[in-house]
């Protein structure tokens, strides 16, 4: 007797692509910050496995982040530039963004040891010093990793966002959206999201 699988839910696709998409771009950016970080001789130890992981942790939060934030950015405007500028957008501030308090998350941690007492005075001063230091190093030392190869992987996500329109989930192969939807303003686009 073969065996049936129950058929998947639109919901359940989409989400397993989501998390798909989101393991592979974190996946990517670890790559992107761990060759770069060998190109520069570093060391293959703890220190690099911590970068590498904040890194993956901020690529894949910031993917589960960007997709449906670039779909609500273009529900008004479905044309394929705005949703290609939709993803590069929400894809570049969700990763730099969360892979950037991440890092700050594990620098305020190390500090923490010699901050006073909490939600003192002097540990809000010490907190919010920490956390301005943590962006000045991450920018200066982080965002390096990941520019200027990162750019075309953005690119070609942003291209592959574009080329979908947002009922049909990851299907460009369904070819443009009918004639129906156009003339009812989008409404039963929106509604299918």
């Amino acid at each position: 007797m073969a065996s049936r699988r129950k058929p998947r839910t639109p919901l359940v696709r989409l989400l397993a692509r989501l998390g798909m998409m989101a393991l592979g771009w974190g996946a990517a950016v670890t790559l992107i910050a761990f060759s770069r970080l060998v190109g520069d001789d570093r060391p293959l130890d703890g220190r690099m496995a911590t970068i590498l992981a904040i890194f993956f942790a901020g690529g894949v939060i910031g993917a589960v982040t960007a997709f449906p934030t670039a779909v609500m950015l273009v529900l008004r405007r479905p044309q394929k530039t705005a949703r290609f500028a939709a993803m590069v957008v929400s894809l570049t501030l969700g990763t730099v963004g969360f892979t950037g308090f991440l890092f700050y998350l594990h620098f305020n941690r190390y500090y923490a040891t010699w901050h006073a007492d909490p939600f003192t005075r002097d540990w809000v001063w010490q907190t919010l010093f920490t956390g301005a230091q943590a962006v000045y190093i991450f920018a200066v030392t982080g965002l390096p990793l990941l520019f200027p190869a990162g750019i075309p992987l953005l690119f070609v996500a942003g291209l592959m966002f574009s080329r979908t329109d947002g009922r049909r989930g990851w299907r460009p192969q369904d070819g443009p959206i009918p004639r129906g939807d156009r003339r009812s303003g989008g409404k039963g686009a929106r509604g299918q999201l």
